[in-house]
């Protein structure tokens, strides 16, 4: 098999897999404390080791690090370094950037960052124990390189397999690798039936009971056992979704919200925020939902999803209820599995660490833990609705990100795109005018600031 191959399967798993596959195989491999130290994605590829430690004498050093990634020649490498002193960076923004440029896809560190926004800002991924502004010169020098290291207890190789998402770090022996990837993903495929079967009424005791778990030792990858491609979704996006979409993927929330201004409609939702800082700006066409009280006896509250097609955004009228959730973990799951986009709840969510170790975009009016069974059910779906204050029709543009949500009316989608283009591009030539030296009063009158969300 391919590198190529062996890491295309092991970046369609995540740490939790591999971990249970490690432990289903008796091997070490997953780590404590080595967290994402920005919001950054799942990293996976092999591992280049570095061990580094405290200076011991005076003389002029070449920076720690730094011949490693000169010596870096392919673009399937993670820098593992070990070693690192509390309170002391083993890491920075400069050789953030030269690995970056050298297509090094991550860092995994057993010690110390600083200047971690400088990392984030040319979206190279750092995990470690934590941040620090203090620096390593003359503090902190490599030791060796290409060498087995200790990582958190696990003894790391020279070209080991390496997986790092939101849960953590996982480190697979290359001898290994095939073996933990057949059972890893034979642990998906269970784990995504134990899903549907809860989804069809299973009970979840039986559906999570141990010997469900012990039978993944003898599973085989029969046709039987598992739809095939399963939870493929066959609901594709139109040509025009696309191509409205499209038109907002270079934007954000504050410039589509200027551009509405400029043009009088109403569509920023109120309170409705990310359940995280997310980095990317989801943009989808609006799938409605409309939850009512329970009836008597209950009906349905989740199965609308099987409807939702690739891209689209879940968007669900709660009436802004926080005393029940309408979004889980399962739903959470099965969304990611079926290409959906994100969900937008005017309402609460549970489950919130499935949809941040997911990396599944989730912004709601609050978190809370009661489940919304038996107290609320679908009333509608594919239907106008409310969202924060805003009218959403079905098939509108959303648009969400780190500042919250905004709802684009898809006959007016094109025209919100090209006048929240033109604001972007104002404020971008304010802040290069800035940059070069001009007040920011000289900035704005040039370039119109004052005028950029007022109405025509």
């Amino acid at each position: 098999m391919s590198q190529s191959d062996i890491l295309d399967r092991l970046s369609s798993l995540d740490t939790n897999t591999v971990s249970d596959a490690l432990d289903f195989l008796g091997l070490k491999g997953a780590t404590y404390g080595l967290q994402p130290l920005w919001d950054c994605p799942k990293i996976v590829g092999r591992a280049s080791t570095v061990k580094v430690g405290p200076k011991t004498d005076v003389a002029p050093a070449a920076h720690l690090l730094t011949p490693v990634i000169d010596a870096v020649t392919t673009d399937d490498r993670i820098l593992v370094i070990a070693g690192g002193t509390e309170g002391v960076s083993c890491w920075g923004d400069i050789i953030a950037n030269a690995s970056k440029i050298k297509r090094i896809r991550g860092t995994i560190i057993d010690g110390m960052s600083r200047d971690i926004d400088g990392s984030r800002d040319v979206a190279y991924p750092v995990y470690g124990r934590g941040v620090t502004m203090i620096s390593a010169r003359n503090r902190v020098v490599q030791y060796d390189s290409g060498i087995p290291l200790e990582m958190r207890g696990v003894t790391v190789n020279q070209d080991d397999y390496v997986i790092a998402d939101r849960c953590g770090t996982v480190f697979v022996p290359a001898a290994r690798i095939e073996e933990v990837l057949d059972l890893g993903e034979r642990i998906d495929r269970r784990q995504n039936l134990m899903v549907q079967a809860v989804r069809a009424g299973h009970p979840v005791s039986e559906v999570m009971h141990d010997s469900q778990f012990e039978a993944i030792r003898t599973d085989a990858p029969k046709s039987q056992d598992a739809p095939s491609q399963p939870g493929r979704n066959p609901k594709k996006a139109s040509a025009e979704d696309e191509e409205l979409i499209a038109l907002f993927a270079d934007s954000d929330t504050p410039g589509v919200s200027d551009a509405l201004d400029k043009l009088g409609i109403s569509g920023q939702a109120f309170g409705i925020m990310p359940l995280t800082d997310y980095s990317k700006v989801t943009v989808g066409t609006a799938f409605t939902v409309r939850y009512v009280p329970a009836s008597d006896p209950p009906g349905s509250v989740g199965d609308f999803i099987d409807d939702v097609a690739v891209g689209d955004v879940v968007v669900i009228d709660n009436g802004g209820r926080t005393d029940c959730t309408v979004w889980g973990d399962i739903m959470t799951q099965y969304a990611g599995i079926r290409g959906i986009a994100g969900s937008v709840i005017d309402g609460v969510c549970r489950d919130v660490n499935r949809a941040i170790s997911d990396d599944y975009p989730l912004f709601t009016a609050g978190r809370w833990m009661r489940t919304g069974k038996d107290r609320v059910q679908v009333g509608g779906v594919n239907e106008p609705i409310g969202i924060g204050k805003v009218r959403v029709v079905p098939r509108d543009i959303v648009v969400a990100d780190a500042n919250g949500v905004v709802i684009v009316p898809r006959d007016r989608a094109r025209e919100v795109a090209e006048v929240a283009r033109q604001v972007e591009n104002s404020e971008a030539g304010i802040r290069k005018l800035i940059s070069a030296g001009a007040s920011i009063a000289e900035a704005r009158e040039k370039l119109g600031y004052h005028t950029l969300q007022r109405k025509d």
